[in-house]
């Protein structure tokens, strides 16, 4: 089992609203288009990140995922409306392996 993440940090508190309709719409977006179980959160305490959770069973899965999304013209028209709502440089993908 492996767990991917993605961060990115909101450029300011008052983006914070707009980040978390925008997060919702991602992955109503991904769970539907590919039937997985994408979650969000929100960082609670320190800096305004979100933060992207999903599980796979495989990095070959992961991988074949991603490049499903490369090619998916309306998950990157959603990416697109989410731009201006980061910080520059601030995503960051981790796939981490589950240990049982």
């Amino acid at each position: 089992m492996h767990l991917f993440t993605r961060t990115v940090r909101v450029k300011n508190a008052a983006s914070m609203a707009a980040a978390i309709r925008f997060a919702t719409e991602i992955c109503a977006h991904v769970n539907k288009t590919y039937h997985v179980k994408m979650r969000f959160g929100i960082e609670v305490f320190g800096h305004t990140k979100i933060y992207w959770f999903l599980d796979f069973d495989s990095i070959d899965q992961s991988l074949a995922m991603n490049q499903k999304m490369l090619a998916d013209n309306d998950y990157q028209n959603l990416l697109g409306k989410g731009k201006d709502l980061w910080v520059e440089g601030s995503m960051k993908d981790r796939l981490v392996r589950m240990v049982p």
